[in-house]
């Protein structure tokens, strides 16, 4: 499966790339530009398109969604250029450095999430994979790309049965993305998954961070060069909130929102006339709407990572107009003002107060907490313990320091040291203040910490970049008796290749310091080879490298056993067939994994007052069918023509009773059928107790 894994994660490059590049050649942009910036313009023109092929009643396919998505903008491309359009005046991007930032992103993309995996169908099994897998697979199906009325049965013959409604709104820009190249290349819906978060994170996020340094930084080529060191350089984004949740769109989001960030400082910035900024500025209205469309606690993210760029430009303009300080301190209080009520107002929309009320323990007293936070584990006492990041706080700090001491850059300490005081609130705090701060990301500390991690990315290279110009300083001084010139690219391969082995690498004893291990240390070491145990010298990414071996190997709700049964039961059935199933057995996954077409596609929801009368019939039921006409009613209703049986224990349910879901009552009448129960014939069984029952109707 590794050949579907290259083939669909090729065909996510593409999508991200081909309609962007020309939307964005067409209004101006360069080429190596138009590369960096296109994957969120590519994802937010099939977001909306899709939405609006939905609305207009219109299956999405590859010929009524990519064809348009190609021709209209290369259209528009043929016109400008024949019309001679002028280019955007964006500052140089080296033509080699993109395949710098590409070759390190796939490097460590394979390193610390592909070799990880274990399978390219690998299922990171924890509660919100339900709802993006069985989305996309659903998306794919029916070929309906909606965020409004978003359902695990959008397929019109399966809405016809759905059991419960649990369809509403909800951001799909990444799930259609994945539902596009499911279509494309034919592939199973977790590898197409796992494909995502390795082209978004890993490719699309450092290319987008690449644009926004050479935005920030026009004259500082050094600085460029050590964003691609620093990009991917933080645990805490994107590898951390990887292995969490899983929350696939949020991560999607975070690593598109470069882009975004770099369009609006280009709209703010001193160059360009008015039809560039009009320009520019319809590029950011679609990429906003992509964002949104992925999740919209990202444009949270960027109002509170831009509002300080918004007033350093704002006293700019002060400034050139020869305004005083107090029209700066009164321009700046007004927009401040601006910002503050807008956050208060969105805080109490009733739509989003499912999102802005949940709560998130604290974890951490303050003091710890900015221990973490200076450390750059700023999640230290919430999820799982790794190492801190000492030589690469040491260079965020640094750049804190250079960053302060140049009056154009000093706003980027201000976005810092606020999303770090966003997570100080949530970590510490258990009130309304720490609702409106942080509630638009669920007060959730990875999300805020990953706020953080984008935050210093350019602080981290800006020290990164003064580090280099100190040793070629001391390199100098040093050869200068010497008569021998300094060999600048040697220094800064040298400084390149130490900050990779010391801030990637991995656990490792030490001689004399061994110790021995505990019974429970080698009870839980039994069947792993020694070289492979945990370590005296503990890492960052060591430690992340255990944890996402861990995750990746979750058995529960659906083991390696059912899933290869799934499998097996799928060329068994007939195309269409419904097959009725207990979810709590974990069955409701197969939709998504293997493509069957189960009754219950979920767990939840049968208090919501939705559930439909054939269902309670049936999960209750289901086991009289022979001696019961309702029963058979309810089954010829829904045109059941199966039975799936998986195991059942409740030690390995996984994130089933996560939030108490789990009763098995819910549905005995499924679960109790047996071999011997009338009405049913055994088509299949496999370990002893999963089983497929032909219905006989």
């Amino acid at each position: 499966m590794w050949l579907e894994f290259l083939v669909v994660s090729l065909a996510l490059c593409a999508l991200l790339l081909v309609p962007g590049y020309l939307a964005l050649r067409a209004l101006g942009m360069g080429r190596v530009w138009s590369v960096c910036c296109s994957p969120l313009v590519s994802l937010s023109l099939v977001a909306l398109l899709g939405q609006a092929l939905d609305l207009a009643g219109v299956t999405s396919s590859a010929l009524t969604l990519l064809v348009p998505l190609v021709a209209v903008p290369g259209a528009a491309l043929a016109i400008t250029r024949a019309r001679g359009a002028r280019e955007l005046s964006l500052p140089r991007i080296e033509p080699w450095l993109p395949l710098v930032y590409v070759a390190l992103g796939v490097a460590l993309g394979y390193n610390l999430y592909v070799s990880r995996l274990g399978t390219p169908d690998t299922l990171f099994q924890a509660y919100d994979l339900t709802q993006h897998l069985d989305l996309i697979r659903s998306m794919a199906d029916s070929g309906r790309l909606t965020s409004l009325g978003t359902s695990a049965y959008l397929d019109p013959a399966d809405a016809a049965i759905a059991p419960v409604d649990l369809s509403g709104f909800y951001p799909s820009g990444w799930h259609a993305l994945c539902a596009v190249a499911m279509m494309l290349t034919g592939a199973h819906a977790t590898v197409t998954i796992n494909a995502s978060m390795l082209v978004l994170p890993c490719l699309v996020y450092p290319l987008g961070m690449l644009a926004l340094l050479a935005l920030l930084f026009p004259e500082r080529r050094a600085v460029r060069v050590c964003g691609a060191l620093t990009s991917l350089a933080f645990v805490a984004f994107p590898w951390s909130l990887i292995i969490f949740g899983p929350v696939y769109p949020n991560l999607a989001g975070f690593s598109l929102m470069p882009i975004a960030m770099a369009l609006f400082v280009h709209l703010l910035g001193e160059k360009g006339g008015v039809s560039e900024r009009v320009r520019t500025l319809a590029a950011l209205l679609v990429c906003s709407a992509g964002l949104a469309l992925c999740h919209p606690n990202v444009l949270f993210t960027c109002v509170v990572l831009l509002s300080p760029y918004a007033i350093h430009r704002i006293c700019d303009a002060c400034g050139a107009r020869s305004l005083g300080i107090v029209a700066k301190l009164g321009a700046s209080a007004g927009f401040a003002a601006l910002v503050v009520a807008v956050w208060v107002g969105c805080y109490h929309l009733p739509f989003m107060q499912g999102t802005v009320t949940h709560i998130w323990e604290p974890f951490a007293w303050a003091w710890q907490e900015i221990v973490n936070i200076l450390t750059l584990s700023y999640t230290f006492g919430f999820h799982a313990e790794m190492a801190i990041q000492p030589v690469l706080a040491l260079l965020v700090i640094f750049g804190l320091v250079c960053a302060a001491l140049t009056p154009g850059h000093r706003w980027l300490v201000a976005s810092y040291l606020i999303a770090c005081y966003i997570l100080l609130i949530a970590a510490t705090h258990e009130d309304e203040y720490k609702q409106l701060l942080a509630g638009f990301w669920y007060t959730d500390p990875m999300r805020l910490a990953a706020n953080c991690a984008i935050a210093a990315v350019p602080l981290a290279s800006l020290g990164m970049a003064w580090v280099y110009d100190v040793c070629l300083r001391v390199v100098g001084a040093y050869n200068a008796p010497r008569c021998r010139a300094v060999n600048a690219p040697l220094v800064a391969c040298a400084i390149a290749a130490l900050f990779l082995v010391v801030n990637f690498m991995p656990e490792f004893n030490v001689a004399g310091t061994h110790r021995d291990y505990t019974e429970e240390e080698l009870e839980e070491n039994e069947g792993i080879e020694r070289r492979d145990w945990r370590k005296t010298t503990h890492t960052t990414f060591g430690d992340y490298r255990i944890l996402a071996g861990q995750v990746f190997s979750y058995g529960a709700p659906l083991d390696q056993g059912e899933h290869a049964f799934a499998g097996q039961v799928a060329e068994l059935v007939e195309d269409g067939a419904l097959i009725v199933n207990d979810p709590m057995d974990g069955s409701f996954l197969t939709y998504g994994t293997n493509g069957l077409r189960v009754y219950y596609r979920n767990f939840v929801g049968l208090n919501n007052g939705t559930e439909t009368l054939e269902s309670k019939i049936i999960r209750l039921r289901l086991d009289e069918y022979a001696t019961d006409e309702r029963v058979r009613e309810a089954v010829d209703a829904v045109d059941a023509r199966y039975v799936l049986v998986l195991r059942v224990d409740e030690e390995e349910l996984g994130f089933v009773d996560l939030r108490g879901d789990y009763n098995p009552y819910d549905y005995a009448g499924i679960s109790s059928i047996t071999e011997d129960t009338e009405g049913f014939e055994l088509v299949a069984r496999m370990d002893g107790n999963l089983s497929l029952y032909r219905i006989l109707r």
